[in-house]
């Protein structure tokens, strides 16, 4: 064989394999965006769990994250929650420090060798909005209070000549006698 037969078959062969390569990527670019993963934000108009997605696009996490950043259960109290949260929140923010009465050289070189911890406002943040996602989640799904039920009595209307006065619309420069007492006209 001649070498420029080899190195077109070569660069043939390259090409094809370039294409079906290019193709595949292709096609599982179309599955990747037709498919919808658990928890993911419907852009459909309605449907079920559209106020979850609403609560889901408002707060920019998932239940499942927020669970899982407060490490809890979904069917966990709010006081373990709560909990959880305080106490991720307090280890990931700034440590106290206490004045100390003495330094002495010695242990102020020691504490500079010695690691101090550091807080991040950053996990914080996310810690905070796992438990707000999970209480606006709560909130959505607790049933409204049920509401007053109808008095049977029905209601008496009382002739009151100063709430009838109040409720009449005053123009700009007008002024308004106050009502004379019941009883003298």
């Amino acid at each position: 064989m001649s070498a420029p037969r080899v190195i077109a078959e070569l660069v043939v062969t390259g090409i094809r394999v370039l294409g079906k390569a290019t193709a595949a990527a292709g096609s599982q670019a179309v599955k990747n965006f037709k498919h919808k993963p658990e928890g993911a934000v419907d852009s459909g108009p309605g449907g079920a769990g559209s106020s979850k997605n609403k609560i889901t696009s408002q707060l920019n996490m998932s239940l499942d994250e927020a669970h899982l950043i407060l490490n809890v259960k979904k069917d966990d109290a709010m006081e373990v929650i709560q909990k959880h949260y305080d106490q991720i929140f307090a280890a990931n923010g700034p440590p106290t420090v206490k004045p100390e009465t003495h330094t002495t050289p010695s242990s102020s070189a020691a504490k500079k060798s010695s690691r101090t911890p550091t807080h991040s406002h950053y996990l914080q943040s996310k810690v905070f909005r796992a438990l707000e996602r999970i209480k606006a989640e709560r909130e959505a799904e607790a049933p409204p209070p049920p509401s007053a039920p109808e008095s049977p009595m029905p209601t008496i209307e009382t002739s009151n000549p100063i709430s009838k006065e109040a409720t009449k619309n005053v123009k700009e420069g007008e002024t308004v006698a106050p009502p004379p007492p019941p009883g003298s006209v």
